[in-house]
């Protein structure tokens, strides 16, 4: 056999959580590419209510002094890498939220 495929069983634990998060990926995947075809959501309408612009703007300045305060977490650059890279794709997603909140209202 092959040792990759053998590495893949080696750790059945961290084998089957891969598995169960690509499926709720897919899942989600597949719920977000079947909205156009259906009604607004409970979800839209509260993503795109007053309240909730004033709740992005309080989560991105929340986000801002999370950024900046990684610098001084006193580990390793490599550590600090990866939650550089992890609030990027939280502030991008902060971010299209606080948009989709302001004009979609």
């Amino acid at each position: 056999m092959d040792k990759a495929f053998e590495a893949a069983f080696a750790q059945p634990i961290a084998y089957l959580l891969a598995v169960i998060m690509s499926g709720a990926l897919i899942g989600l995947f597949l719920r977000v590419a079947l909205v156009p075809a259906g009604r607004f959501s409970g979800l839209s309408h509260a993503i795109t209510s007053r309240n909730s612009r004033w709740l992005f703007l309080i989560l991105i300045a929340v986000w801002s002094v999370a950024m900046g305060s990684i610098n001084f977490l006193g580990v390793s650059y490599l550590t600090v890498g990866g939650l550089a890279f992890i609030g990027l794709l939280v502030g991008f997603l902060l971010f299209m939220g606080f948009i989709w909140s302001v004009i979609g209202g």
